[in-house]
Protein backbone atom coordinates (compact mmCIF):
# COMPACT_ATOMS: atom_id res chain seq x y z
CA UNK A 1 0.00 0.00 0.00
CA UNK A 2 1.42 3.44 -1.15
CA UNK A 3 0.54 6.44 1.28
CA UNK A 4 1.01 9.82 1.02
CA UNK A 5 3.70 11.90 2.57
CA UNK A 6 2.87 14.67 5.39
CA UNK A 7 3.45 18.16 4.40
CA UNK A 8 5.45 19.62 7.40
CA UNK A 9 6.41 22.88 6.57
CA UNK A 10 4.58 24.28 9.87
CA UNK A 11 5.75 23.98 13.27
CA UNK A 12 2.63 22.22 14.25
CA UNK A 13 2.98 19.54 11.74
CA UNK A 14 6.45 19.24 12.25
CA UNK A 15 5.93 18.58 16.01
CA UNK A 16 2.89 16.01 15.02
CA UNK A 17 5.44 14.47 11.92
CA UNK A 18 8.49 13.83 14.81
CA UNK A 19 6.11 12.26 17.37
CA UNK A 20 4.43 9.83 14.94
CA UNK A 21 7.69 6.92 15.01
CA UNK A 22 7.74 6.99 19.05
CA UNK A 23 3.88 6.42 18.53
CA UNK A 24 3.81 4.41 16.07
CA UNK A 25 6.12 2.04 18.39
CA UNK A 26 3.52 2.40 21.13
CA UNK A 27 1.08 0.07 19.55
CA UNK A 28 -1.50 2.24 21.73
CA UNK A 29 -4.61 3.21 20.84
CA UNK A 30 -4.86 6.99 19.49
CA UNK A 31 -7.54 9.20 19.12
CA UNK A 32 -6.68 11.90 16.52
CA UNK A 33 -9.03 15.31 16.65
CA UNK A 34 -9.38 17.86 14.03
CA UNK A 35 -12.25 19.40 11.61
CA UNK A 36 -13.22 17.69 8.84
CA UNK A 37 -10.85 17.66 5.66
CA UNK A 38 -7.66 18.53 8.07
CA UNK A 39 -5.43 15.79 6.75
CA UNK A 40 -6.09 13.27 9.97
CA UNK A 41 -6.32 10.70 7.45
CA UNK A 42 -2.73 10.76 6.03
CA UNK A 43 -1.43 10.76 9.92
CA UNK A 44 -3.63 7.84 10.74
CA UNK A 45 -1.93 5.93 7.13
CA UNK A 46 1.53 7.20 8.58
CA UNK A 47 0.99 5.28 11.94
CA UNK A 48 0.26 2.27 10.15
CA UNK A 49 3.13 2.90 7.32
CA UNK A 50 6.19 3.57 10.41
CA UNK A 51 4.90 0.42 12.85
CA UNK A 52 5.27 -3.20 12.74
CA UNK A 53 2.44 -4.19 11.09
CA UNK A 54 3.41 -1.88 8.23
CA UNK A 55 2.74 -5.65 6.48
CA UNK A 56 -0.84 -6.03 8.03
CA UNK A 57 -4.11 -5.02 6.74
CA UNK A 58 -5.27 -1.14 7.00
CA UNK A 59 -9.00 -1.77 7.47
CA UNK A 60 -10.67 1.65 7.20
CA UNK A 61 -14.17 2.12 8.66
CA UNK A 62 -16.37 5.08 8.57
CA UNK A 63 -18.79 5.18 11.94
CA UNK A 64 -21.41 7.43 10.65
CA UNK A 65 -21.77 5.50 7.25
CA UNK A 66 -22.83 2.30 9.10
CA UNK A 67 -27.00 1.45 9.62
CA UNK A 68 -26.95 1.11 13.24
CA UNK A 69 -29.57 -1.93 12.36
CA UNK A 70 -26.23 -3.31 10.55
CA UNK A 71 -23.48 -2.32 12.32
CA UNK A 72 -23.10 -5.60 14.68
CA UNK A 73 -22.71 -7.55 11.70
CA UNK A 74 -20.01 -4.84 9.84
CA UNK A 75 -17.89 -4.94 12.70
CA UNK A 76 -17.83 -8.34 14.26
CA UNK A 77 -19.16 -10.02 11.37
CA UNK A 78 -22.19 -12.57 11.20
CA UNK A 79 -22.64 -16.59 10.89
CA UNK A 80 -24.67 -18.60 8.42
CA UNK A 81 -28.60 -17.91 9.34
CA UNK A 82 -27.68 -14.93 11.90
CA UNK A 83 -30.48 -13.28 10.43
CA UNK A 84 -32.45 -13.22 6.96
CA UNK A 85 -30.67 -13.30 3.97
CA UNK A 86 -27.51 -14.61 5.94
CA UNK A 87 -26.41 -17.28 3.51
CA UNK A 88 -22.54 -17.37 3.89
CA UNK A 89 -20.78 -16.86 7.11
CA UNK A 90 -18.81 -13.25 6.61
CA UNK A 91 -16.05 -11.86 8.83
CA UNK A 92 -16.32 -8.10 10.16
CA UNK A 93 -14.07 -5.25 9.93
CA UNK A 94 -12.41 -6.31 13.57
CA UNK A 95 -11.00 -9.89 12.22
CA UNK A 96 -10.38 -8.54 8.33
CA UNK A 97 -8.18 -5.56 10.57
CA UNK A 98 -6.01 -8.67 12.32
CA UNK A 99 -2.55 -8.13 12.44
CA UNK A 100 -2.93 -4.33 11.30
CA UNK A 101 -4.34 -1.06 12.20
CA UNK A 102 -8.37 -0.43 12.04
CA UNK A 103 -8.84 3.09 11.77
CA UNK A 104 -12.96 4.42 13.23
CA UNK A 105 -13.36 7.17 11.03
CA UNK A 106 -15.55 9.56 12.58
CA UNK A 107 -15.81 7.35 15.38
CA UNK A 108 -18.63 9.89 17.70
CA UNK A 109 -21.20 8.78 15.26
CA UNK A 110 -20.96 5.22 16.20
CA UNK A 111 -24.18 3.96 17.52
CA UNK A 112 -24.36 3.47 21.38
CA UNK A 113 -24.87 -0.11 21.08
CA UNK A 114 -21.84 -0.66 19.17
CA UNK A 115 -19.90 1.19 21.55
CA UNK A 116 -20.42 -1.13 24.28
CA UNK A 117 -19.49 -4.05 22.07
CA UNK A 118 -16.28 -2.42 20.63
CA UNK A 119 -15.07 -1.40 24.37
CA UNK A 120 -15.12 -5.41 25.21
CA UNK A 121 -13.37 -6.01 22.07
CA UNK A 122 -10.29 -3.82 22.71
CA UNK A 123 -10.11 -4.88 26.10
CA UNK A 124 -10.67 -8.66 25.63
CA UNK A 125 -9.01 -9.31 22.42
CA UNK A 126 -12.22 -11.08 22.03
CA UNK A 127 -15.18 -10.87 18.73
CA UNK A 128 -17.88 -12.99 18.58
CA UNK A 129 -20.17 -13.26 15.15
CA UNK A 130 -23.42 -12.02 15.38
CA UNK A 131 -25.56 -15.65 15.13
CA UNK A 132 -22.54 -17.58 16.50
CA UNK A 133 -21.12 -18.64 20.49
CA UNK A 134 -17.70 -18.96 20.39
CA UNK A 135 -15.42 -16.23 20.19
CA UNK A 136 -12.41 -15.50 17.99
CA UNK A 137 -9.27 -13.61 18.80
CA UNK A 138 -8.45 -9.79 17.02
CA UNK A 139 -5.00 -8.68 17.22
CA UNK A 140 -5.55 -4.74 15.94
CA UNK A 141 -4.12 -1.45 16.65
CA UNK A 142 -7.35 1.21 16.71
CA UNK A 143 -6.69 4.65 15.35
CA UNK A 144 -9.54 6.62 16.10
CA UNK A 145 -10.25 10.04 14.46
CA UNK A 146 -12.94 12.80 15.20
CA UNK A 147 -13.93 15.50 13.81
CA UNK A 148 -13.50 17.98 17.00
CA UNK A 149 -12.70 17.39 20.82
CA UNK A 150 -15.03 13.82 22.05
CA UNK A 151 -14.82 15.33 25.32
CA UNK A 152 -17.30 17.39 23.54
CA UNK A 153 -19.35 14.28 22.59
CA UNK A 154 -19.48 12.88 26.33
CA UNK A 155 -20.59 16.11 27.36
CA UNK A 156 -23.60 15.69 25.46
CA UNK A 157 -24.13 12.05 26.09
CA UNK A 158 -23.55 10.55 22.94
CA UNK A 159 -20.56 9.04 23.75
CA UNK A 160 -18.89 6.72 25.96
CA UNK A 161 -16.16 8.12 28.69
CA UNK A 162 -14.83 4.37 29.12
CA UNK A 163 -14.63 3.59 25.55
CA UNK A 164 -13.15 7.36 25.47
CA UNK A 165 -10.63 6.72 27.96
CA UNK A 166 -9.89 3.60 26.43
CA UNK A 167 -9.05 4.60 23.38
CA UNK A 168 -7.06 8.06 23.87
CA UNK A 169 -3.98 6.58 25.48
CA UNK A 170 -2.38 8.95 22.78
CA UNK A 171 -4.19 11.77 21.50
CA UNK A 172 -3.08 14.11 18.65
CA UNK A 173 -4.63 17.21 18.13
CA UNK A 174 -4.39 18.55 14.16
CA UNK A 175 -4.90 22.04 13.84
CA UNK A 176 -7.37 23.37 10.81
CA UNK A 177 -5.25 24.93 8.05
CA UNK A 178 -6.07 28.14 8.85
CA UNK A 179 -3.79 28.06 11.80
CA UNK A 180 -0.90 26.58 9.47
CA UNK A 181 -0.38 28.81 6.62
CA UNK A 182 3.19 27.89 6.65
CA UNK A 183 1.62 24.35 4.93
CA UNK A 184 -0.28 25.81 2.28
CA UNK A 185 1.80 26.54 -0.43
CA UNK A 186 4.09 23.73 0.04
CA UNK A 187 1.03 21.44 -0.09
CA UNK A 188 -0.32 23.21 -3.41
CA UNK A 189 3.08 22.42 -5.13
CA UNK A 190 2.83 18.94 -4.02
CA UNK A 191 -0.63 18.34 -5.48
CA UNK A 192 0.46 20.28 -8.48
CA UNK A 193 3.10 17.90 -9.26
CA UNK A 194 0.67 14.94 -8.66
CA UNK A 195 -1.49 16.25 -11.61
CA UNK A 196 1.67 16.73 -13.64
CA UNK A 197 2.34 12.75 -12.76
CA UNK A 198 -1.08 12.26 -13.84
CA UNK A 199 -0.52 14.51 -17.29
CA UNK A 200 -3.08 16.88 -16.37
CA UNK A 201 -1.36 19.88 -16.27
CA UNK A 202 2.19 21.48 -17.27
CA UNK A 203 2.26 24.28 -15.07
CA UNK A 204 5.30 24.08 -12.52
CA UNK A 205 3.54 26.13 -9.77
CA UNK A 206 1.43 29.14 -9.20
CA UNK A 207 2.24 32.75 -9.87
CA UNK A 208 3.02 35.26 -6.83
CA UNK A 209 -0.73 36.88 -6.80
CA UNK A 210 -1.87 33.14 -6.85
CA UNK A 211 0.22 32.41 -4.02
CA UNK A 212 -0.56 35.40 -2.35
CA UNK A 213 -4.42 34.75 -2.49
CA UNK A 214 -4.03 30.78 -1.59
CA UNK A 215 -2.39 31.79 2.13
CA UNK A 216 -4.68 34.63 2.12
CA UNK A 217 -8.13 31.89 2.24
CA UNK A 218 -9.36 30.58 5.28
CA UNK A 219 -9.79 27.35 4.19
CA UNK A 220 -13.02 26.08 5.43
CA UNK A 221 -12.66 22.92 4.02
CA UNK A 222 -8.85 22.64 5.12
CA UNK A 223 -6.69 20.16 3.05
CA UNK A 224 -9.35 18.43 1.26
CA UNK A 225 -10.45 21.88 -0.13
CA UNK A 226 -6.74 22.83 -1.08
CA UNK A 227 -6.67 19.85 -2.56
CA UNK A 228 -10.13 20.08 -4.69
CA UNK A 229 -8.67 23.68 -5.91
CA UNK A 230 -5.31 23.13 -7.28
CA UNK A 231 -6.77 20.07 -8.99
CA UNK A 232 -9.76 22.38 -10.37
CA UNK A 233 -6.66 25.32 -11.09
CA UNK A 234 -4.59 22.61 -12.89
CA UNK A 235 -7.94 21.88 -15.34
CA UNK A 236 -8.36 24.42 -15.79
CA UNK A 237 -5.07 26.22 -17.12
CA UNK A 238 -3.62 25.96 -20.44
CA UNK A 239 0.02 25.99 -21.28
CA UNK A 240 3.02 24.94 -19.66
CA UNK A 241 3.39 28.71 -17.32
CA UNK A 242 2.74 29.61 -14.17
CA UNK A 243 -0.61 29.52 -13.00
CA UNK A 244 -2.70 32.79 -12.42
CA UNK A 245 -4.66 34.15 -10.05
CA UNK A 246 -7.10 33.66 -12.89
CA UNK A 247 -7.29 30.57 -12.68
CA UNK A 248 -8.17 29.79 -9.21
CA UNK A 249 -12.38 29.34 -8.07
CA UNK A 250 -14.41 32.57 -8.02
CA UNK A 251 -15.29 32.62 -4.62
CA UNK A 252 -11.47 32.48 -3.51
CA UNK A 253 -11.15 35.73 -5.68
CA UNK A 254 -14.02 37.02 -3.81
CA UNK A 255 -13.06 36.16 -0.23
CA UNK A 256 -10.84 39.68 0.27
CA UNK A 257 -14.08 41.30 -0.62
CA UNK A 258 -15.75 39.44 1.76
CA UNK A 259 -12.66 40.72 4.53
CA UNK A 260 -12.59 44.11 3.17
CA UNK A 261 -16.58 44.30 3.70
CA UNK A 262 -15.34 44.47 7.72
CA UNK A 263 -13.42 47.65 6.43
CA UNK A 264 -11.40 48.65 9.52
CA UNK A 265 -13.19 45.98 11.82
CA UNK A 266 -11.05 43.72 13.61
CA UNK A 267 -13.58 40.80 13.41
CA UNK A 268 -12.83 36.92 14.55
CA UNK A 269 -12.21 34.66 13.05
CA UNK A 270 -15.50 32.43 13.85
CA UNK A 271 -17.02 35.95 12.43
CA UNK A 272 -15.02 35.79 9.19
CA UNK A 273 -15.90 32.51 8.32
CA UNK A 274 -19.70 32.79 9.04
CA UNK A 275 -19.95 35.98 6.84
CA UNK A 276 -18.04 34.02 3.86
CA UNK A 277 -20.73 31.16 4.11
CA UNK A 278 -23.00 33.55 4.17
CA UNK A 279 -21.48 35.29 0.79
CA UNK A 280 -21.09 31.66 -0.87
CA UNK A 281 -24.65 30.74 -0.03
CA UNK A 282 -26.11 33.68 -1.87
CA UNK A 283 -24.12 33.10 -4.44
CA UNK A 284 -25.28 29.59 -5.13
CA UNK A 285 -28.53 29.67 -6.24
CA UNK A 286 -29.79 29.27 -2.44
CA UNK A 287 -29.12 25.34 -2.57
CA UNK A 288 -26.51 24.00 -0.37
CA UNK A 289 -25.50 21.11 -2.16
CA UNK A 290 -23.76 23.93 -4.67
CA UNK A 291 -22.14 25.74 -1.46
CA UNK A 292 -20.59 22.83 -0.55
CA UNK A 293 -19.20 21.78 -3.24
CA UNK A 294 -18.06 25.56 -3.74
CA UNK A 295 -16.89 25.40 -0.31
CA UNK A 296 -14.96 21.62 -1.05
CA UNK A 297 -16.92 20.51 2.11
CA UNK A 298 -19.35 17.67 2.15
CA UNK A 299 -23.43 18.84 2.57
CA UNK A 300 -23.31 17.75 6.39
CA UNK A 301 -19.97 19.93 7.29
CA UNK A 302 -21.70 22.68 5.80
CA UNK A 303 -25.11 22.05 7.80
CA UNK A 304 -23.08 22.09 10.86
CA UNK A 305 -21.74 25.07 10.37
CA UNK A 306 -24.48 26.75 9.31
CA UNK A 307 -26.13 25.31 12.18
CA UNK A 308 -23.36 26.41 14.85
CA UNK A 309 -22.85 29.97 13.31
CA UNK A 310 -27.22 29.84 12.99
CA UNK A 311 -27.24 30.55 9.05
CA UNK A 312 -30.87 29.08 8.00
Amino acid sequence: MTFEPLIVASKAMRDIESSLPRIAAAEAPVVIEGETGSGKGRIAEALHNLSLRREGPYEVVSCGAIAESLADSEFFGHGRGAFTHAFEVQSGRLERAHGGTLVLDHIEDLAPAIQAKLLRAIEEGKIQRLGESSERPVDVRYVATSRGPLKDAIALGTFRDDLYHRLSVITIPVPPLRERIDDILPMAAAFLAAERRRLRTRAPGFSGAAQQILEAYAWPGNVRELQSTVERAALSHEGDGLIDASALPRHLLAAGTVIRSFRSEQPTLKELERTYILWVLENSEGTKAEAARTLGISRKSLWEKCKRFGVA
